[in-house]
């Protein structure tokens, strides 16, 4: 995949590290365990005819790929593996960062074979594929390197959430990069460049909530409005439980009054009965 090493067209498989005969296709076993071969340095014997284990003798570059003079441990012939990058090719992509596309053009492998969902590094941050886009302007969930014509990668390791905040009839945009998993609340306070900001509203694209929680990754805008201070959130408390006992309002003595009028009548009417 894209910012991996480069595959070589023949390989040559190193799964031990010893460079001795006895090494290859030695057997360890002891009590209670099974057989384990090891074997280095795979290669096709031209002589055997068949993939077995080879001594490097000796290694030259050879442009960007080398060459390894080897020897057979089966039958003790003696000849060259090449090893050659794959050719390259130029593939354009798209990639979206937030409500930011841009266009590039990455070199790539030419065997390379992309695919719906996958993840690759460039530019030191992580993308993610969502179309594969062919020269008919149809889309693939499969594709390899010479056929795709647009390859569309949105950035997954990081998001940009976009920012409203509100305060009276002035409103003014911001944004911000985070982690896709991180959270935000409704009803929460948040500090942005040193205020604090209460978020009133959390909106996915497909609808805005007033409750609840919602991560980065889902959000395409958070309001945000300033908290009310100690004198607003009192008056706010009052209106919102309404015309309660102790409660400040126009009229209070006068209703008050009547109350306690109201509570002598009743009180005299329980003593005659």
């Amino acid at each position: 995949m894209l910012g991996s090493v480069p595959q070589c067209s023949i390989a040559i498989f190193s799964l031990g590290l010893s460079s001795r005969g006895a090494g290859y296709g030695a057997c360890f076993m002891s009590e209670g365990e099974e057989v384990e071969e090891v074997l280095e340095n795979i290669a096709l014997c031209p002589t055997c005819d068949e993939e077995v284990g080879h001594i490097i003798l000796r290694t030259k570059g050879r442009g960007k790929g080398v060459d390894h003079l080897v020897q057979c441990v089966v039958c003790d012939g003696v000849h060259t593996v090449e090893l050659r990058p794959p050719k390259s090719t130029e593939v354009r992509f798209t990639l979206s960062e937030g409500s930011d596309s841009r266009q590039t053009v990455i070199e790539v492998d030419i065997d390379e074979k992309f695919s719906m969902g996958d993840e690759f590094d460039h530019d030191d941050a992580v993308w993610k594929i969502t179309r594969l886009e062919l020269p008919d302007a149809t889309s693939s969930k499969h594709v390899s390197a010479n056929e795709v014509n647009m390859v569309w990668a949105t950035r997954c390791d990081l998001v940009v959430v976009r920012l409203t905040f509100t305060e009276g009839e002035l409103s003014f945009s911001d944004r911000i990069i985070c982690e896709p998993n991180q959270e935000f609340k409704c009803g929460t306070i948040y500090l942005h460049n040193g205020e604090r900001w209460r978020i009133r509203a959390l909106h996915s694209g497909r609808g805005r909530t007033l409750n609840g929680s919602m991560k980065a990754g889902n959000i395409r805008r958070i309001f945000l409005h300033l908290p009310p201070d100690y004198e607003e959130a009192k008056e706010k408390r009052i209106r919102e439980r309404g015309r309660w006992r102790g409660q400040e309002f126009e009229g209070r003595e006068e209703h008050q009054q009547k109350v306690r009028e109201a509570n002598i009548r009743k009180k005299i009417r329980n003593e005659d009965d």
